[in-house]
């Protein structure tokens, strides 16, 4: 991931999740921005330009696969990998977040390790396609 610092988007409404989350990639080097509202997700993605886009599966105010299409359908965002946490791990949750193209799913409760080096991952797979 070179030099600069690698940016994330988290997205998750639950405040506690989305502060822990951010506090523990900034210390691992990330850039980090927060949203928790669905509406918000697509203008902060396409402004921001995040390296990925980590997204929980439980919104209030919106359908998160129907978020994960509107970035994978624009322009500006279609090439930001998301992985999504998925608060079921149910057969059926993870063939809907794979059908709308999500990179990587981690189903809760999950290793925070294990997160980041799936998002990791999940930047420099991303790198190499943009590289190619």
């Amino acid at each position: 991931m070179g030099t600069m610092k690698p940016r994330l988007l988290i997205v998750d409404p639950d405040y506690d999740v989305r502060g822990s989350l951010a506090v523990y990639f900034k210390s691992n080097g990330y850039q980090v921005q927060t949203v928790d509202l669905a509406v918000d997700v697509l203008k902060v993605a396409r402004t921001w330009q995040p390296n990925a886009i980590l997204i929980s599966d439980e919104f209030a105010d919106g359908d998160p696969f129907q978020i994960c299409r509107a970035l994978f359908d624009d322009t500006l965002t279609g090439h930001i990998p998301v992985v999504m946490l998925l608060h079921v791990n149910e057969r059926k949750a993870r063939l809907a977040a794979l059908e709308v193209g999500v990179n990587d799913i981690v189903a809760r409760p999950f290793d925070i390790e294990e997160l980041r080096l799936r998002i990791d991952a999940a930047i420099r797979l991303s790198t190499m396609w943009q590289e190619a």
